[in-house]
């Protein structure tokens, strides 16, 4: 069957309402009423107090004309100020509230805008333990040349360093401009820009969730593999990542006969420090991947391809919340496997599948009966715990 007549017979099997989907379990977030549709950022990355600071402004759509609040997830952030901005750029204070936190959700940020300003400015700083930041020094990563720092926001995580509607149900475009000390390269899951005086510069034209906002930064080199591909790694480390994943233009142009035109531009990967706790992230323009892929025989790149896949399903079209999360996973671990069947051959493809198919059992032995499920029921297990690998396999 065609992937549309796949996704059609799973609407029809799952055990709830699409109003009772719309409903994001685990964001405060009320975008029927108003939507974020762009972020722009402007950051400092403070390595000795391993803090981000800065502002974010949020651009809005008001859908209800009766809402008078603007409701957003943050979790352990320090809120300075929030002011909505005019059109020309005049800002006027905001009055606004954090609610006590929750262990999972973290804090509701309420800001009173009756008015319904189409920007609203927000300064803030996170906190040194914030749950989507990883900082470094310089003795835990490879060349031990400089301290290192990376994000992983998914599932909930993004709302640690940025205050927004964390959900998947709510996509946005970015623009950020970071600035860090001097020998320390930002990259970001967008494209790369001209440095504007000390800052670092990115734009994210298309709209993404926000489990898809990613920053790392360090001592980093490139080496491309193709005019729109390009490994990133410690110097030390970026020759051997680049040999190891020097297929992926042929992974690219494969993908884009069986599945159509990539749409992001480039597709550049980043090998991060051992300390990563994933395979890999398939954030937008760059990938995030553990070093422990790099086996010198190719014999781990379908984690790569499982990463590229996602920018056609997960990346263009995403779950709406994360009980529904196999709709993303479940679809790019099919993709995964007919890229590898492509490019390896079939015999690799049905290998690696049926592995994946022998760990899923052991694994279910492990889960509760409602892990068990395609969509679990919401708030009985957390998001992070939603994403196992029934998701991907059984998905």
């Amino acid at each position: 069957m065609r992937l549309s007549a796949l996704l059609a017979l799973a609407a029809i099997a799952l055990p709830y309402s699409v109003a009772e989907a719309a409903q994001d379990p685990y964001s405060y977030a009320e975008p029927d009423r108003v939507r974020v549709r762009h972020a722009d950022l402007d950051l400092a990355l403070d390595f000795p107090a391993r803090v981000i600071a800065g502002t974010v402004t949020l651009e809005l759509d008001w859908r209800d004309a009766k809402a008078a609040t603007l409701d957003l997830d943050t979790r352990d952030l320090v809120i300075e100020r929030v002011e909505a901005l005019d059109d020309a750029g005049h800002a006027q204070a905001l009055r606004y509230t954090l609610a006590a936190p929750d262990a999972e959700l973290g804090s509701k940020l309420s800001i009173a805008a009756p008015a319904h300003p189409a920007r609203v400015r927000i300064a803030y700083r996170s906190a040194p333990t914030a749950s989507g930041l990883q900082w470094l020094d310089r003795e835990q990563t490879a060349d031990k040349r400089a301290p290192f720092l990376f994000s992983q926001s998914q599932s909930i995580h993004a709302r640690s360093w940025i205050p927004l509607q964390d959900t998947p149900a709510v996509r946005f475009s970015y623009a950020a401009r970071v600035r860090a000390a001097q020998g320390i390269t930002v990259l970001m899951s967008a494209l790369r820009e001209p440095t504007q005086g000390d800052a670092q510069s990115f734009s994210q034209p298309h709209p993404i969730p926000s489990y898809l906002m990613a920053i790392a930064a360090g001592a980093l080199a490139e080496q491309a593999t193709s005019p729109r591909t390009a490994v990133w790694a410690e110097p030390s480390q970026v020759q051997a990542a680049a040999r190891e994943f020097s297929d992926i233009e042929l992974m690219m142009r494969t993908t884009e006969h069986l599945y159509g035109p990539y749409r992001w531009g480039r597709y550049d990967m980043l090998v991060l420090p051992p300390s990563f706790p994933f395979g890999g992230m398939e954030n937008p323009e760059m990938t995030f991947l553990t070093p422990t892929v790099i086996a010198g025989d190719k014999s781990l790149v379908s984690v790569v391809a499982h990463e590229l896949a996602h920018s056609w399903s997960g990346n263009l079209v995403t779950s709406a919340t994360w009980r529904d999360i196999w709709l993303n996973e479940g679809f790019t671990t099919y993709v995964e496997n007919r890229i590898v069947e492509a490019v390896y051959g079939k015999t690799q493809a049905d290998e690696e599948f049926v592995v994946a198919a022998g760990e899923l059992r052991h694994k279910m032995l492990s889960l509760s009966e409602n892990q068990q499920r395609l969509a679990p029921a919401p708030r009985e297990v957390g998001a992070d715990d939603a994403l196992t690998d029934v998701a991907y396999v059984k998905g």
